[in-house]
C-alpha cells in the first residue's frame, strides 16, 4: 500500500464513489464520515460544527446510511451506533477493508490529515480514561 504521500481528498472521495456499499456491496453509494462505536477507541470524534476527517469515510448505500438501516438515523440516540455496529459490522474493520479495495491505508492517510491540520490524535484509548 502506499505508505508515502496523502492521496487527494477529492480524488480520496472519486475513490470511495467507485466502490459498492462495505455492507450490502450495493450501488449507488453515498460516504458516511465515521464517528462513535468503534472510532472512539482510535480517535477523538470531533464535535457538532467541527470538521470531521475525508479520509474516515465509508461508502454506504443509502438504506444503511442514512434510510431505514441508516447509521445516521438514530443520531443523538444512546447506543445507536453501537447498535448499528453490531449488526453491520465496525466502522473501523470497514475502514480497513475499503483500504485493502483501494490499495493504500486510509486510516494511517488519516492520522497524516489530522496531524496536518492540527488536531489531536489518540493513539489507543482516549487520554482522559
Amino acid at each position: 500500500m502506499n505508505e508515502t504521500k496523502l492521496v487527494p481528498i477529492t480524488r480520496h472521495e472519486k475513490n470511495l464513489r467507485q466502490l459498492r456499499c462495505v455492507v450490502s456491496h450495493r450501488t449507488p453509494v453515498t460516504l458516511h464520515h465515521c464517528h462513535g462505536g468503534s472510532m472512539k477507541e482510535v480517535f477523538i470524534n470531533p464535535g457538532m460544527g467541527q470538521r470531521a476527517c475525508p479520509y474516515l469515510q465509508i461508502p454506504l448505500h443509502a438504506n444503511y446510511h442514512i434510510g431505514e438501516f441508516g447509521i445516521d438515523t438514530g443520531m443523538g440516540t444512546t447506543g445507536w451506533v453501537a447498535e448499528w455496529e453490531r449488526t453491520f459490522g465496525s466502522q473501523l474493520d470497514h475502514l480497513t477493508e475499503v483500504s485493502g479495495l483501494l490499495g493504500y491505508d486510509v486510516i494511517r492517510s488519516a492520522k497524516l490529515w489530522i496531524e496536518q491540520n492540527n488536531r489531536r490524535l489518540i493513539l489507543g484509548r482516549r487520554l482522559n480514561q
